[in-house]
């Protein structure tokens, strides 16, 4: 069944009129930044403020209530300067690159670091943000965004230098209130243009040679896993290829359309790339279930009912709650 899984993904990816890459935690773990771990990593990027204030990993290090913004702004600059100025485009970037070829594409994902636009995959919608971005404290939604990289570089060169003040606190360019990062929270600015895009895309695609390839994004990560499958769902012609190691989820509404890789994102991408097995652990296709025979009455019956809606379509609105920003509402024929 790999060997066929195999062929049978890169066949889709190779008919594809436009793919949809979506990713979360699994893809930055396999790029070098978890943020979840505690190991030698951590120390070597936030040097003393681990041992300062206990901090197990980058998660915590973010959502951390510091006494006091001189701290919060060096652990931001160091976490930034090493995994998003210091950058250096992956293998896995490389490769999700060599998968597109020319085709049209979007990327969404959760990620907060920004890799895919310092890849050049810049058709993209962050849902939750990134750490490259300020908003004001006082006036989040009317003051704009502020782009931070030189602004943290700097951060990073006088805190190295031990010369940083609380004058360097990033501060709002309108008001001067201090900058909050623009990622998920109650200041959260969802990027609209990035939302538009996105729903263009999907608008354009969405009967034709879709291409869903997830990365990374485990079964409790519903925010872009249950859309995504949704809109696999419902696109009359779309495929959705899923890699997660040791956990997939294909429902059986799209086992037929459906290959996940419980293999490392790196060794499914050599199948894909060459439509041969190298050994990954692969699920599915399944095969087409049979559909139950119609007589010529339920056959009008069905057509009489189906008249004023378009098959396979799939009405999806992003809307973003204050109370909840990264809260991801799908709605079919007005039921939520």
């Amino acid at each position: 069944m790999t060997n066929k899984a195999a062929k049978i993904a890169k066949q889709w990816l190779d008919d594809a009129d436009a793919i949809l890459v979506t990713a979360s935690n699994g893809l930055s773990i396999s790029e070098g930044l978890n943020l979840f771990a505690n190991d030698k990593k951590l120390k070597e990027v936030l040097g003393d403020l681990v041992d300062k204030y206990h901090l197990p990993n980058l998660l915590t290090a973010f959502a951390f209530k510091y006494p006091n913004q001189l701290d919060y702004w060096q652990m931001v600059a160091r976490v930034v300067e090493y995994y998003g100025n210091n950058y250096e485009i992956s293998n896995y970037m490389q490769d999700i690159k060599k998968i597109i070829g020319n085709k049209s594409y979007f990327v969404w994902t959760s990620n907060i670091d920004h890799h895919f636009a310092l890849a050049g995959l810049t058709n993209l919608f962050e849902i939750e943000g990134n750490w490259f971005e300020g908003v004001c404290s006082n006036h989040p939604a009317e003051h704009g965004v502020h782009y931070l990289a030189s602004k943290l570089h700097e951060i990073y060169e006088k805190d190295q230098a031990g010369t940083l003040t609380e004058a360097d606190i990033p501060k709002c360019d309108e008001c001067g209130a201090p900058l909050a990062l623009n990622m998920a929270g109650k200041d959260f600015q969802i990027n609209q243009k990035q939302v538009q895009a996105f729903q263009d895309f999907i608008q354009k695609y969405e009967d034709k040679k879709l291409v869903v390839l997830e990365l990374g994004i485990g079964p409790r990560n519903q925010m872009i896993k249950v859309p995504s499958m949704q809109l696999v769902a419902t696109a009359p012609h779309a495929h959705y290829i899923t890699i997660n190691k040791g956990e997939l989820l294909i429902p059986s509404q799209i086992a037929e359309k459906s290959i996940g890789y419980s293999s490392s994102i790196n060794a499914a991408f050599k199948e894909l790339l060459t439509g041969k097995s190298y050994g990954a652990e692969t699920q599915g296709p399944a095969a087409p279930e049979a559909k139950p025979q119609l007589t010529p009455e339920q056959k009008a019956k069905q057509d009489k009912v189906d008249s004023g809606i378009r098959p396979g379509s799939h009405p999806m609105y992003l809307t973003i709650e204050k109370d909840h920003p990264s809260l991801l509402h799908t709605v079919q024929y007005g039921q939520s």
